[in-house]
C-alpha cells in the first residue's frame, strides 16, 4: 500500500478547542495532502467551507457528538443549520441505548436519511451520512445489531468510534461489520475511527473500510516519521 492510497481515505480530523488560524492552517494541510476531507465542529464548517470551496476536499462535521443521546429532532437541526453552512458530510451519533430497541433506532435513522438527503453537497451528491455507533462500547453481538440497522436505515457509513470514548476501532468488529455488509449484498461503506495511530494498523485495517478518521496531529506525526 502506497501512502497516497490511504490519505485519499482519510477525514483530516480537527475536534479539539481551536482558534481560526488553526482551522486555517488544517485546511492548508488537507489541500497539500489531498486527503478526503476534513472534519470539524459545526461551528467551523462555513470557514471550511470558503477555504476548501476551490478544491476537491469535503467538509465533514460531527452532529450530537460525542454521546449522541439528544432526539432526532435534534439531530435534524444540527444537520439543518451545518448544511445550510455548506458542510458535504454529516457524522451523527447515535444513542447506543437504543440498540435494545431496533425498530426504534432504525426509525430514527431512517427519518434522519430522509431528511438529510434532501440535500446535496459541493459535488452535486446527496449528503453524505455517516453513523458512529461506538463500537468499542459494543458486544459483537451489538455490533452486529448496529450494522444492520444502518444498512437497513439507508445511510451511507458505518463508523466505529468518536475517539473519545477509550476504545476506538477494533479490527475484530470492523471484519464483522464487512461481512454482514457482504452478506446483505449492501452498499453500506466503513469508517474506521479512534486509536489508528500506525501505518501498521492502517494496513491491517485498510482491507476492510473505506475510510479513515484520524486526528491531524497524528497524521502530521505519521508522515514525518515515515
Amino acid at each position: 500500500m502506497r501512502s497516497e492510497d490511504w490519505i485519499k481515505k482519510l477525514d483530516y480530523t480537527l475536534l479539539e478547542d481551536c482558534n481560526e488560524d488553526d482551522i486555517q492552517n488544517l485546511c492548508l494541510k488537507a489541500i497539500n495532502l489531498g486527503v478526503k476531507s476534513v472534519c470539524v465542529y459545526p461551528k467551523w464548517v462555513k470557514l471550511c467551507s470558503e477555504l476548501l470551496k476551490e478544491s476537491e476536499i469535503l467538509v465533514c462535521t460531527v452532529i450530537d457528538f460525542p454521546f449522541g443521546n439528544n432526539d432526532i429532532q435534534f439531530k435534524n437541526q444540527e444537520s439543518k443549520d451545518a448544511i445550510e453552512s455548506g458542510v458535504d458530510e454529516l457524522d451523527v451519533v447515535i444513542d447506543n441505548s437504543k440498540l435494545n430497541n431496533p425498530k426504534l433506532l432504525l426509525g430514527e435513522l431512517t427519518s434522519w436519511v430522509d431528511f438529510c438527503h434532501q440535500y446535496h453537497n459541493k459535488n452535486g451528491e446527496q449528503i453524505i451520512l455517516k453513523v458512529i455507533v461506538e463500537s468499542g462500547q459494543l458486544s459483537l453481538n451489538e455490533t452486529e445489531i448496529a450494522t444492520h440497522i444502518c444498512i437497513g436505515s439507508g445511510v451511507d457509513f458505518i463508523k466505529t468510534s468518536t475517539g473519545k470514548l477509550g476504545v476506538g476501532a477494533e479490527l475484530e468488529k470492523v471484519t464483522l461489520m464487512r461481512s454482514v455488509i457482504e452478506k446483505e449484498k449492501s452498499n453500506l461503506q466503513i469508517k474506521a475511527s479512534g486509536g489508528i495511530r500506525t501505518l501498521e494498523q492502517i494496513d491491517q485495517f485498510y482491507p476492510y473500510v473505506n475510510r479513515f478518521g484520524m486526528g491531524y496531529k497524528s497524521v502530521d506525526s505519521l508522515i514525518e516519521n515515515t
